[in-house]
């Protein structure tokens, strides 16, 4: 199997494939990009969601026949005003499969997201099934793979699937568990945990705090006291340097002068630079309209700044995604932090750890170009970057 799944499957929705799907469903080109990649990633999910049972995998991959090959998105879209169509009747069948009772969620959740109307996104959710299933099973038997390999595969993907997810989705496939203060545990232990018990502790516990804390007191009365340093000055703030950024960059890495990943280093090995409005654009970096879908050429940006992070280990990144103009500015604010999360998810992918990462999206907001051409619309679906203030 392909290092992404994800990643093959989103490869799939170039101009020519989204155009026709829209032409299908009569609607705006823009709206099906959106709602095609949502589905995409609630199909992965509901697997992923499933990822630690082996035999609920299989029975949903039997569910497509072996002998079908590949299904492609123009296949299915030629078939929608059938309503024989073996095609589509698969997808109904594998909706209750894959998302169980959660399917009304899931189509009101990527309705809101794509602006498109539920009946359409039930439609289109019907397509995406059998063209989802069918090349992951395709890639099961090609590599021979079994339920539990694709169960891994699909777990070291779960970052990348849930930052693609319309939000609030996430809950539907990874429910959250009960928490009892700072630990999370299940609820049948949670259940254990208030069964009623007929010996009263109250008196035990008061007696052992009590002793703990007379211990803590003997010993910490013979202790010496060290004060703080504290600054002299009008704030009376503790004097904290400010940790200095440790970049070690092997030597036979280039990294393209006019790129953001050179830019990155620059900043993040001079201290008084960091944070603030320090602001660069990913400029190697693009989405396709409409999605938050990185075209292929930003795989190499990406990994040039994989490889910053890995070799200065102390900087953390904050992520800004963008969009242009096109779509109401409460649909483009979701899609650009959606291109937020998908660079942090790309970069997690290639070994750098989430918690150095932050991703927010601002909409159509500081366009860099002018959003009347199709040229200064393509240059405001962008990424931006900056190195975190220690």
């Amino acid at each position: 199997m392909s290092d992404s799944m994800f990643g093959s499957l989103l490869n799939m929705l170039d101009k020519h494939t989204v155009g026709e799907v829209a032409t299908a469903l009569g609607q705006p080109q823009a709206s099906v990009a959106r709602g095609m990649e949502s589905s995409i990633a609630a199909m992965l999910a509901g697997l992923a969601g499933k990822s630690e049972d082996p035999g609920a995998l299989r029975k949903i991959l039997d569910m497509v026949p072996s002998t079908s090959g590949a299904i492609s998105w123009p296949q299915i879209a030629s078939s929608i005003s059938d309503p024989n169509s073996t095609l589509m009747g698969l997808g109904k069948r594998l909706l209750p499969a894959l998302f169980g009772s959660g399917e009304t969620a899931v189509t009101s959740a990527i309705s809101r997201e794509s602006g498109l109307a539920s009946g359409v996104i039930s439609t289109l959710l019907s397509m995406a099934a059998p063209v989802v299933m069918s090349f992951i099973g395709k890639q099961v038997r090609d590599g021979g793979m079994t339920m539990g390999s694709l169960g891994s595969a699909l777990r070291r993907e779960t970052a990348t699937i849930k930052s693609a997810l319309p939000s609030g989705l996430s809950d539907v496939f990874w429910p959250a568990t009960a928490t009892v203060g700072a630990t999370t545990v299940s609820p049948v232990v949670a259940q254990a945990v208030q069964k009623e018990s007929s010996f009263n502790w109250l008196p035990v516990l008061a007696i052992t705090g009590l002793g703990l804390g007379l211990l803590w007191f003997f010993s910490h009365d013979r202790r010496p006291t060290i004060a703080p340093s504290v600054a002299v000055g009008t704030a009376n703030r503790l004097s904290i340097p400010t940790p200095k950024t440790t970049c070690s960059m092997p030597a036979n890495v280039n990294l393209p002068a006019d790129g953001a990943a050179a830019r990155l280093l620059t900043i993040a090995q001079s201290p008084d630079g960091r944070g603030g409005t320090n602001w660069f654009a990913m400029d190697k970096i693009s989405f396709n309209t409409g999605s938050a879908t990185l075209r292929p050429e930003s795989q190499r940006e990406l990994n040039n700044i994989a490889t910053v992070l890995t070799n200065c280990p102390t900087v953390r990144l904050d992520i800004a995604g963008y969009t242009d103009n096109i779509g109401t500015p409460e649909s483009n604010l979701h899609l650009s932090q959606n291109r937020a999360n998908t660079v942090a998810a790309q970069l997690v992918n290639k070994g750098v750890a989430r918690e150095r990462l932050t991703a927010e999206g601002y909409g159509e907001a500081d366009a860099v170009a002018d959003n009347s051409t199709e040229e200064g619309r393509a240059r405001n679906r962008r990424a931006a970057i900056r190195v975190a203030q220690p």
